[in-house]
């Protein structure tokens, strides 16, 4: 009899914790393998990034088992953003970012490009920035690599458009002179004619993470390469 009742105390034990345990479940209050992952809220250029580029990029990411949010900003917004903690990461930055950001970040090892930064100015005496005296220079309204270069140069005006809306300021002559990136000069054709693009900066850009981030680095970096792939880059 007493046997009967110690197996009866142990059924009715094991009984009620499995109940309990479901009951915890149902609310969510024990973590299981169905838990939600971590979505990354990912910076993406203004400039060039279309809602098909976007969903692309999702989807990459998704395949590599990395669920990743990402949010069309200026880059002096995605700076502001990701030292604010707004934001996980940037699909785009040069390798000045920790110092602008100042907090802890790392990057991707995947090289997105390597460019030449330029100032595109008429032909004739001026070949670098230290020539400039009077002339108005346009740049791109959140670009941050050039800051230092034009810091004491006052004359200085950004558009939101980017190189496109500064190509038409020069040929309005609203401007004398801009600032731009390699890669956008050559996605609007090059350089105008009368005028010449002088190297004035070399960067290499890559995409970051916030250092505690760290443990996504290898599935951002596989997904950075099939982007760039599917995008025949």
């Amino acid at each position: 009899m007493v046997r009967n009742s110690k197996y009866r105390f142990v059924k009715i034990c094991v009984l009620a914790t499995i109940g309990f345990v479901a009951l915890l479940l149902s609310f969510g209050l024990l973590p299981s393998a169905s838990a939600e992952q971590r979505c990354l809220r990912i910076a993406m250029p203004e400039i060039h990034t279309d809602q098909k580029k976007l969903d692309l990029y999702r989807q990459v990411m998704k395949d590599e088992g990395l669920c990743v949010s990402p949010v069309v900003l200026p880059q002096t917004r995605a700076v502001v953003a990701l030292r604010s903690g707004r934001l996980d990461g940037v699909f785009a930055a040069r390798d000045d970012l920790p110092e602008l950001v100042n907090r802890p970040v790392i990057s991707g090892d995947v090289l997105l490009g390597s460019l030449a930064g330029y100032l595109v100015v008429r032909e004739g005496p001026v070949n670098k920035i230290a020539d400039l005296t009077t002339e108005v220079v346009g740049l791109p309204l959140g670009a941050t690599w050039c800051t230092k270069l034009i810091e004491r140069y006052a004359n200085v005006i950004r558009v939101p458009r980017g190189t496109e809306m500064l190509k038409e300021m020069l040929a309005e002559g609203r401007i004398d002179a801009m600032l731009v990136d390699a890669y956008s000069l050559d996605l609007t054709g090059g350089v105008p004619k009368g005028y010449k693009a002088v190297v004035v900066d070399h960067f290499d850009v890559h995409s970051w993470l916030k250092a505690e981030l760290a443990e996504y680095k290898a599935q951002l970096d596989r997904g950075t390469r099939a982007y760039l792939a599917a995008l025949g880059r």
